[in-house]
């Protein structure tokens, strides 16, 4: 079959490896002629839909609040009209929800690979609101297979003892979201103050964070890496809770997550759950580092105590894992044998993720019934169309030149990010289209 990709592939080091990881997968293993335009707003003009058999977007095009930013009007109009079975990929599905439902139904999409968890599928995505929607539980990541092939110090020799970074996120999704920033704070607080003379590299701040050659390099550097579920703890269906809570912080900048949670989250923490395990954990694994993480389920990748060891969410238990972070016999032969029985199980492969994606494409478009594509893109006819459309070609060479050069040095990115936090949330909605010039 003839698939065409829709993607918004980023530039080297700009964004997390695992991005690149799942754009790469489909091609590399799909049975299918998988053709990828990768672009934001603008279509090729030259491309036409009818010569595909399906079309699949990629999360980095989000089908969410933002749908007309990222695909553009013409592109949605195309998409209502094509005949094909539409499939696509989600992340981050926390965010007014009920507008995916509704963008779901008008575009006719029949397929979506998701990351919420198989029981809270029919919470997320009810057969009464998306009626002609399959939902099907991926994960955020899997064994990045490049890194399997590095070779990597041993455990005793590497220069940091305990490496971590993030990214602090807004208080309304919840503890889950907030623990992600609160095990970096409380960690450095604890070994402070307890002077245990740890060479601790942990950073919450967003111009910090590593993509890359050098996120590898720092994590291969580590004798041990922290961590938390991935997802979030609230779903926010309409978009009320993140607006009521973005008001009382920008007029409360010092409150506490304590305090909204209190005054806002409570009522709704634990009415879903929609725990991951991150795609950092299947990093560590392949470049053999211990794992440090909070207690929970990991999408029962990882065995507690076998595969990480199990930092208490209270810290109860904050002494016993130092001894553990300073034992390197103990830490290498966790790494060990978490590469062997994670990193090296073709279970949590990216083969095995995309022969579930074709398969479920395989079936889906034979329930479909529609009729193959008659006149199918040859490579040369694909590629020759995309150079025709002159429009696209300038618009997305000049965004990628910019996005590497503002998001790729690490001075830009933080000048950039700064900028973008400190406007407040009306003033960013309006700001928005601006993002397009670095294709964000």
């Amino acid at each position: 079959m003839e698939i065409l990709f829709l993607t918004n592939r980023p530039t080297a080091n700009t964004q997390a490896a695992t991005v690149t990881e799942y754009l790469d997968a489909l091609h590399k293993y799909s049975e299918h002629n998988v053709y990828e335009i990768s672009m934001l707003h603008h279509f090729p003009a030259r491309i036409d839909l009818d010569r595909f058999d399906v079309v699949i977007s990629h999360y980095s095009l989000s089908i969410g609040p933002l749908l007309k930013h990222y695909f553009g009007e013409d592109l949605v109009r195309k998409l209502r009209q094509f005949k094909g079975l539409k499939a696509a990929f989600l992340q981050d599905e926390y965010r007014e929800i009920k507008t995916y439902w509704k963008h779901i139904n008008e575009l006719g999409i029949n397929v979506l690979f998701s990351c919420v968890p198989e029981g809270e599928i029919p919470k997320v995505y009810p057969a009464e609101k998306v009626p002609n929607l399959r939902v099907i539980n991926v994960l955020t990541g899997y064994v990045p297979e490049a890194l399997l092939k590095l070779e990597v110090v041993p455990v005793a020799k590497r220069p940091i003892d305990v490496g971590y970074r993030t990214r602090k996120m807004w208080y309304w999704l919840g503890a889950l979201a907030y623990e992600k920033w609160f095990i970096s704070e409380e960690f450095k607080r604890r070994a402070k103050a307890k002077s245990l003379g740890l060479n601790l590299d942990l950073s919450t701040r967003e111009y910090e964070r590593l993509y890359g050659h050098a996120w590898t390099n720092f994590v291969a550097s580590c004798k041990t890496v922290i961590g938390v579920e991935s997802g979030a703890s609230i779903i926010d269906f309409d978009g009320q809770l993140e607006r009521r809570v973005d008001q009382y912080v920008s007029e409360h900048p010092q409150a506490t997550f304590e305090e909204v949670s209190e005054l806002f989250l409570k009522e709704y923490e634990g009415s879903l759950r929609l725990h991951q395990i991150s795609p950092r954990c299947f990093e560590a694994a392949a470049l053999r580092t211990p794992m440090v993480l909070f207690e929970g389920e990991y999408s029962n990748v990882l065995e507690p105590g076998r595969h990480f060891v199990v930092l208490k969410k209270d810290f109860s238990n904050f002494e016993e894992v130092v001894e553990k972070i300073k034992d390197h016999e103990y830490l290498q032969k966790m790494a060990d044998r978490t590469y062997l029985e994670v990193a090296l199980n073709p279970r949590w492969s990216y083969r095995e993720f995309i022969r579930v994606i074709d398969q479920a494409i395989d079936v889906e478009v034979d329930k479909l019934g529609t009729v193959r594509s008659k006149h199918p893109y040859s490579p040369q006819e694909f590629k020759w169309a995309m150079m025709m459309s002159f429009g696209y070609i300038l618009r997305r060479r000049s965004a990628l030149a910019m996005q590497s050069i503002l998001l790729g040095f690490p001075l830009a990115r933080k000048a950039l990010f700064g900028l973008w936090n400190a406007l407040p949330y009306p003033l960013q909605k309006i700001a928005r289209p601006f993002a397009r010039i670095i294709s964000r």
